[in-house]
């Protein structure tokens, strides 16, 4: 059974006109965070496609375990709390939100679903990406990566001689676009906080108030090493 992950970013989206003649079962993870431009191209391919919605709750998950960061201070981590005293704040690293939330969801509902090789639109010139390569296999499945060799501009020239004008905010790093609040990936996600604040000012204000916190964790505990 042939499956695709997809997130409404750029890299998804050419999997999808690459393989939508075999007709995959398209498994989305819906964060409960997303942006009106990604539901969009969600709900395109929802009315093409066999989908499957996941659902999750990054922001339960968030109040239990702490904001994602690139850099985490042990201390104000659930566990650190636990043997230093409650802080007012709780950090988690990007890695574990990022696959409560959405990589082991994924898998999990591949596996419900019965697909035994799943679509990814995994680069190898991003610079956060999964080991597997174009046919590893993770837990029976076997990973399809068909562009991974491609550079960005190449997914950019391919989609728009399937669509023509392609939406603004492909040009953003993190195209997918599914979590608005996030503090992680800072270096990398600039490009998506400015277009946050110009295009969704409510958004940018969640983003800020998470942003602020985690800052005041890492500059106290900072002052404190």
């Amino acid at each position: 059974m042939l499956g695709l992950a997809f997130s409404g970013g750029k890299d998804s989206l050419a999997c999808w006109y690459l393989f939508k003649d075999q007709n995959p079962i398209v498994l989305w993870i819906n964060t409960g965070k997303c942006y009106p431009e990604t539901l969009e191209i969600i709900e395109e391919i929802r009315s093409q496609s066999n989908f499957v919605e996941i659902k999750t709750n990054q922001n339960d998950h968030i109040k239990k375990h702490g904001l994602p960061s690139d850099v985490v201070p042990i201390n104000w981590t659930t566990l650190g709390m636990a043997i230093t005293g409650l802080k007012p704040v709780k950090v988690q690293s990007y890695l574990d939100c990022c696959f409560q939330n959405i990589s082991k969801p994924l898998l999990d509902g591949a596996k419900e679903h019965g697909v035994t090789q799943l679509i990814r639109g995994q680069r190898i010139d991003e610079d956060h990406k999964s080991p597997a390569r174009n046919g590893t296999v993770v837990e029976g499945i076997e990973f399809i990566q068909p562009i991974e060799n491609w550079s960005k501009n190449e997914v950019l020239a391919y989609l728009s001689e399937k669509r023509g004008i392609l939406p603004a905010h492909y040009t953003i790093e993190h195209s997918s676009l599914d979590c608005y609040d996030c503090t992680a990936f800072a270096k990398k996600s600039k490009d998506r906080v400015k277009y946050t604040e110009k295009y969704h000012p409510e958004f940018y204000l969640a983003y800020k108030k998470n942003m602020d916190a985690l800052k005041y964790a890492l500059d106290l505990e900072s002052i404190d090493a």
